[in-house]
C-alpha cells in the first residue's frame, strides 16, 4: 500500500510539471506573437507614411498642372489643395510621432538620429510648400490674381473702330493670343515678342490717345511682374521656389527611405532576438523537464547499478573519487571494491606527487606500489626533468613578457595616435594619460616645442596627467632650463633615481608631486626636436619600459609632423577652393555685364537709326544750319544751299551775317547770350536774286551728356506772303 502511494505521488508530480511546462510554452509563444503584431503594425504605419509622402507630391503636381499650366481652372483649386496638403503634413507628423514612440525604436540611437533628420526634412518641405503656395496664389490664374489682372488689362484696351487702323486692331488681338500661349507654355520668348508688339502699337497710337497709351504702359508693368513671379517660382529656370520644393521633397523621400531601411533592420533584429529568446526559453524548459524525468528514473532504478560503474569509470579516465567505494557486501563479488580502493589510493598518491611538482614543490616523494610500478619510476624521472627545464622556462617567460609588453603597448598607442591625429590637443591629452597608466606611473607631462620666435624657442606644457586626473596647468620652459630644457637641448633620455627630497620641485615641470623616479624622453622626428615627455613614478623604471617609451615617443613625433602637414594642406585646399568660387563669381558678373553692355549697344544703335531718320526727314522738309559755339557755320543742309544758290563748302566757317546781311540781329551780342538761345525765335528777310523772302528761324542749343553746349541748331521755315513781316 505504501509502495502504491509513493508511485501515485511521483505520477502526480510528473503530470503537474508537464502541465506547467506546456503553460509556460504557450505563454512564451503568445509574447512572441504580440511582439510580431507590434512590429507588423509599425511596418504598416511606415507604409502609410510613405503613401502620404507620395500623396503630397501628387497633389503638388496636380496643382501645377491645373493652375500654372491651365489644364484645369477654378478659383478654389489653390485653397482646396493647400488645405488637403496641410492636412496630410499634419497627419504625417502625427504618424511619425507615433512610430518614434515605439520602445524598440526609441532606444536605438541611429533610429532617433534618422527620425530627427526626417522630421527636419518634413519641416523644410512644409516651409517650401508654403512659399510655393503663396507665389501660386499671388500669380493666380485666368480667374484671379496677377494673371487675371494681366489678361483683363489687355481686354480693357479699347480702340475705337472708326479711328484705329487695322494693324492696331490685329496687334491687340495678337497680344491676347500671346498672353494665352505664355500662360500655357511659360516661354520667355513669347514675352519678348509681346513687349515689342506693345511698344510698337503704343508708338502707332494717335497723339491725343493718352488713355490707351497709359493702359499699354500698365500692360508692360503687369508683364514684367508676371515674369518676375515666374522667375521666383522657377517655371523657366532651374532656380526658384519650385526647384527648392522639389529638393525638399527629395530630401523628405530620401531621409524616409533611409529611416525605413534602418527601422526594418531594427525590427527584424528585435523579432529575431525575441524569437531566439522565446525558443531558447522553451528549449530550456524542455531540457529541465527531461532532466527532472531522468533524475526520477535514475534515482528509482539505475542508482544502485551506477555506483560501481562510476567508480570504475572514474579510475579508468584518471579521475580520483574523494570517498572510497562503499557497496553492500552482499552485492560485492570477489572483493572487487577492495582492489578498486587499493588502485584508487595508489593513483591518489601519484596525483598528489604530480600536483606538488606542478606547484614547484620539488622536495616531495612518490611511494611505489611494488618493484614493477613503472608509473612510479617514470614519475621520479619526470621530477628530475621538470627541475632542469623550470629554470630555463622562467628566463624564457620573462623575455616573452617584455616583448608582449612592448608589442601590446605599441599597438595600443598606435590606435591612440590614429584616432586623434586630427587634433593635437586631444592627441596630447590621450597620449600622456594612457602612457602614465601603462607605465604604472603617477604623473606625466608633454612639453611641445614652440619655435615661433626663432631666437627664443620655448617648451610649452601641451598636456599633463596626475593621479588619474588632467592637471590644467600653463607652463613654459626655456631650452636648456631645468631637466626638461636639458633633455630638449641634448636630445637624449634622462633617467633619475634616488633624488634628494625637494629636487624635483625645483627643476621639474610637473608641479608639487614628490616622486623619486623621473624619466625624461625627447620626442624626435628625423633628429628634429618636437617636444619632451616627462614621467614621474614611485617605482623604478625598467629597461624595457624605457625602450618602449622612447619608441612611442618617436611615433608621437611622426604623428605630430603628419598632423601639421595635413592641417597646412587642408588650409591650402580650402583657400584654393574659395579662390575658385570667387573667380567663378567674377566670371558670372563679367558675363552679365557683357550681356547688359550688348543690350545697351543694341539700344543705342536703334536710337541712332531713329535719329538718322529724324535728321533726314528734317533735311528734306526744312532749312538747317549748324553753328559752332562762337557763331561760325559748321554745316548747312543741301536744300538751303540750293535755295540761296550757293555751295555749302563756301559757307562753312562763315558767320550768320554772311548769308543774311550785315543788318541781321544775329550779331556778337546774340552769341554772347548763348544760354537763352534754346528759347529764341526770330524773323528775318533774305534776298535771293531779285526776290525777297521772310524766314522764321528757331535757334536750339545742343548739349552733351554733362549739359555743356557743343553747338547751335537753326531750323528755318519760309513764311507765307500774307504772314510776312512788313
Amino acid at each position: 500500500m505504501k509502495k502504491f502511494t509513493a508511485i501515485s505521488k511521483k505520477l502526480y508530480y510528473f503530470f503537474l510539471i508537464l502541465i506547467l511546462f506546456f503553460a509556460a510554452v504557450i505563454f512564451v509563444l503568445s509574447l512572441n506573437h504580440m511582439h510580431s503584431d507590434d512590429n507588423r503594425a509599425t511596418e504598416h504605419q511606415l507604409t502609410i507614411i510613405k503613401e502620404k509622402i507620395e500623396m503630397l507630391n501628387a497633389l503638388h503636381c496636380k496643382l501645377l498642372a491645373s493652375v500654372l499650366y491651365g489644364k484645369e481652372a477654378g478659383p478654389n483649386v489653390v485653397d482646396d489643395t493647400e488645405k488637403e496638403m496641410n492636412s496630410i503634413i499634419y497627419s504625417l507628423t502625427e504618424s511619425t510621432r507615433e512610430v518614434s514612440g515605439y520602445k524598440v525604436l526609441s532606444r536605438n540611437d541611429e533610429v532617433k538620429e534618422l527620425m530627427e533628420l526626417f522630421t527636419g526634412a518634413v519641416t523644410d518641405f512644409s516651409a517650401a510648400n508654403s512659399d510655393v503656395m503663396i507665389s501660386i496664389r499671388e500669380r493666380g490664374n485666368i480667374f484671379e490674381g496677377d494673371i487675371a489682372d494681366w489678361m483683363q488689362q489687355a481686354i480693357d484696351i479699347q480702340l475705337p473702330a472708326e479711328n484705329a487702323s487695322q494693324e492696331l486692331l490685329l496687334g491687340l488681338e495678337k497680344i491676347k493670343t500671346l498672353q494665352a500661349e505664355y500662360i500655357l507654355t511659360n516661354n520667355n520668348t513669347l514675352v519678348d515678342e509681346l513687349n515689342n508688339l506693345v511698344m510698337k502699337l503704343q508708338s502707332e497710337l494717335p497723339e491725343d490717345d493718352m488713355v490707351n497709351y497709359s493702359k499699354f504702359n500698365t500692360l508692360l508693368q503687369f508683364t514684367a511682374k508676371i515674369i518676375a513671379l515666374n522667375n521666383r517660382l522657377g517655371l523657366s529656370s532651374h532656380q526658384g521656389e519650385l526647384p527648392a520644393y522639389e529638393e525638399a521633397y527629395t530630401q523628405v523621400e530620401t531621409s524616409f527611405d533611409n529611416l525605413m531601411i534602418v527601422v526594418k533592420k531594427v525590427l527584424q533584429r528585435s523579432t529575431s532576438s525575441v524569437n531566439l529568446i522565446g525558443y531558447g526559453i522553451i528549449l530550456l524548459l524542455l531540457a529541465g523537464f527531461l532532466l527532472l524525468f531522468y533524475f526520477l528514473y535514475r534515482k528509482s532504478i539505475l542508482h544502485p547499478l551506477e555506483v560501481i560503474r562510476h567508480f570504475a569509470a572514474a579510475l579508468s579516465r584518471g579521475s580520483l573519487p574523494e570517498n572510497p567505494l562503499t557497496v553492500n557486501r552482499a552485492d560485492d563479488t570477489c572483493g572487487i571494491s577492495e582492489e578498486l580502493n587499493l588502485i584508487a589510493r595508489g593513483i591518489k598518491n601519484k596525483t598528489q606527487f604530480a600536483r606538488d611538482l606542478n606547484e614547484g614543490r620539488f622536495d616531495t616523494q612518490v611511494e611505489l606500489l611494488g618493484e614493477k610500478d613503472e608509473l612510479g619510476a617514470a614519475m621520479k624521472k619526470l621530477k628530475e626533468n621538470i627541475i632542469s627545464s623550470s629554470e630555463e622556462q622562467t628566463r624564457h617567460n620573462e623575455e616573452n613578457a617584455k616583448r608582449r609588453y612592448i608589442n601590446e603597448g605599441l599597438a595600443k598607442f598606435g590606435n591612440i595616435l590614429r584616432s586623434n591625429s586630427n587634433n593635437l590637443t586631444k592627441l596630447g591629452d590621450a597620449f600622456i594619460r594612457e602612457l602614465v597608466k601603462y607605465l604604472d606611473a603617477i604623473q606625466g607631462g608633454f612639453f611641445l616645442l614652440d619655435d615661433s620666435e626663432k631666437d627664443k624657442p620655448v617648451l610649452k606644457l601641451a598636456a599633463a596627467f596626475a593621479y588619474n586626473r588632467k592637471k590644467y596647468l600653463e607652463k613654459t620652459i626655456l631650452i636648456g632650463e631645468g631637466l626638461v630644457g636639458t633633455c630638449a637641448i641634448e636630445k637624449k633620455i634622462v633617467h633619475l633615481t634616488e633624488m634628494p627630497p625637494g629636487y624635483i620641485l625645483i627643476t621639474s615641470g610637473l608641479g608639487d608631486a614628490p616622486p623619486d623616479n623621473l624619466l625624461l624622453v625627447p620626442v624626435l622626428h628625423e633628429e628634429e626636436l618636437i617636444g619632451v615627455l616627462e614621467i614621474a613614478s614611485l617605482n623604478k623604471f625598467k629597461e624595457h619600459e624605457i625602450s618602449f617609451t622612447e619608441e612611442v615617443a618617436g611615433n608621437l613625433g611622426s604623428t605630430i609632423i603628419t598632423t601639421r602637414v595635413s592641417q597646412q594642406t587642408s588650409e591650402l585646399l580650402s583657400k584654393s577652393q574659395q579662390q575658385a568660387i570667387e573667380m567663378a563669381e567674377q566670371e558670372e558678373e563679367m558675363r552679365q555685364n557683357m550681356e547688359e553692355l550688348k543690350a545697351t549697344q543694341e539700344e543705342s544703335s536703334r536710337r541712332e537709326e531713329e535719329f538718322h531718320g529724324i535728321v533726314n526727314a528734317l533735311n528734306l522738309s526744312v532749312f538747317l544750319i549748324e553753328y559752332e559755339i562762337d557763331g561760325t557755320i559748321s554745316h548747312i543742309n543741301e536744300k538751303f544751299s540750293i535755295f540761296i544758290n550757293k555751295k555749302a563748302k563756301d559757307l562753312i566757317g562763315k558767320s550768320h551775317a554772311f548769308i543774311f546781311g550785315v543788318n541781321t540781329i544775329v550779331d556778337s551780342k546774340f552769341w554772347g547770350q548763348l544760354g537763352n538761345i534754346s528759347n529764341t525765335v526770330i524773323f528775318e528777310k533774305i534776298t535771293v536774286g531779285k526776290k525777297t523772302y521772310v524766314f522764321k528761324e528757331h535757334f536750339a542749343l545742343v548739349t552733351n551728356n554733362d549739359g555743356l553746349p557743343v553747338k547751335v541748331l537753326n531750323i528755318i521755315t519760309e513764311l507765307p506772303e500774307k504772314m510776312a513781316i512788313k
